[in-house]
């Protein structure tokens, strides 16, 4: 069976979220030395590289190129090499300087002695988002990402604009949301020559999109954007290919407002979005919801186990000394229903790090945390859910 084939094509039991999965997947800080280098490992140093250059410079002006290259081991002359491959355009041994770049991140995280948990945290996530896109852009449909505050659409924005040639990315707000917000947009995004009419700029992006086909729009805050604003968009889809093949691929993201305006529509409830416009979304992902199934009891349940393989991968970046009974707690409380899964694990082994001060993180500490965070009769209550006997989906975490 072609795993390549659509989900409705498919009979091998696979779901969106393991495709988009396979589609994203990428391994965390540290590289394996006998693999080769996948895109999106690259674009994920390329974005925490730039990160720590932006937060390690001197009066808030971000680190020198000449400095970072000496701290990476390139040496002040190889600047150019370094700010390249952040860009993605170097042309040399870019396997060698990405595994350098690897390298150096990963000391600095062992030097300052933090557990890089947030952004293990996101793995996951990022791998999901990033899989979707990917299915948008090879499908040439519009996407739809939809997620809270902190699940890092604006971040995966920054970073895929950065990396993939012809994308472009532009966010709406209260008052730009319009279908000439749209067309003013990506006219300056695209470079194009002046015209005087929004007409004229309109017809412009249109004969753009018809010569550039590897031109992907990212459209950031699209819950905003007003029926006709979407519809131009659509409209400009269409038109760049009559044929309905090389499609430029839009990728709208939101809040969940976003998601239910799309989902009422597909229900059949009278919604503003016309079914022109909802038949060309594909895939439509939301961060708070993909990836949980039904149980037998009907119950949601993440698709995904943590287990202590991953627990272990967040303590060892921090080079932490912990009890195994303590990893098997955090195993548990990252696999409990209802409670925010591995976000409230990460978030409870950030307080208890700090809580033992150097010392042997143990459970005391971690409950200790939890009390903190979650407050007494919370902490309890998970506590006592987490005593009960694990499912066995759970139980092989462990």
């Amino acid at each position: 069976m072609d795993p390549d084939a659509p989900e409705n094509e498919r009979q091998d039991g696979g779901s969106a979220m393991e495709r988009f999965s396979k589609d994203a997947r990428f391994e965390a800080r540290m590289l394996d030395k006998e693999t080769p280098i996948t895109p999106e490992q690259e674009g994920v140093l390329r974005e925490w590289l730039v990160e720590y250059r932006e937060t390690n410079g001197n009066g808030g002006a971000p680190l020198g190129w000449n400095e970072l290259a000496q701290r990476v081991g390139l040496g002040g002359k190889s600047s150019t090499v370094l700010a390249e491959v952040c860009r993605g355009t170097y042309r040399g041994n870019r396997e060698r300087v990405l595994r350098l770049i690897d390298q150096f991140l990963a000391t600095e995280a062992e030097r300052s002695r933090q557990a890089n948990i947030r952004g293990f945290v996101k793995i996951g996530l990022v791998g999901l988002i990033v899989g979707a896109m990917k299915q948008a852009i090879s499908r040439r449909s519009f996407g739809i990402v939809s997620g809270g505050p902190g699940s890092g659409k604006s971040v995966i924005i920054k970073w895929f604009a950065g990396r993939h040639d012809g994308a472009v990315s532009i966010i709406a707000d209260d008052t730009d949301c319009d279908p000439k917000f749209i067309v003013d947009a990506l006219h300056a995004a695209f470079k194009l020559a002046y015209a005087p009419t929004v007409r004229e700029r309109k017809r412009a992006i249109e004969e753009y999109l018809q010569t550039h086909r590897n031109v992907v729009v990212l459209v950031d805050e699209a819950q905003k954007l007003t029926r006709s604003a979407l519809e131009t968009l659509r409209g400009l889809h269409d038109k760049s290919d009559v044929d309905g093949i090389r499609n430029t691929p839009v990728i709208l993201f939101g809040d969940e407002d976003l998601y239910r305006r799309v989902v009422r529509s597909r229900g059949g409830e009278r919604t503003p979005l016309s079914p022109q416009f909802t038949s060309r979304l594909f895939p439509v992902f939301s961060c708070e919801r993909h990836g949980v199934q039904r149980g037998g009891k009907g119950q949601g349940e993440m698709a995904v186990v943590f287990t202590t393989e991953d627990i272990e991968a967040i303590i060892k970046r921090g080079r932490l000394k912990i009890r195994q009974s303590a990893i098997g707690w955090l195993v548990r409380l990252a696999n409990l229903h209802g409670f925010g899964r591995l976000r409230l694990a990460a978030r409870v082994a950030e307080i208890a790090i700090d809580l033992a001060d150097g010392a042997t993180l143990t459970v005391d500490h971690l409950r200790a945390a939890a009390d903190l965070f979650l407050g007494p009769d919370d902490a309890r209550l998970a506590v006592s859910e987490m005593d009960q006997p694990m499912t066995a989906a759970v139980a092989a975490a462990g």
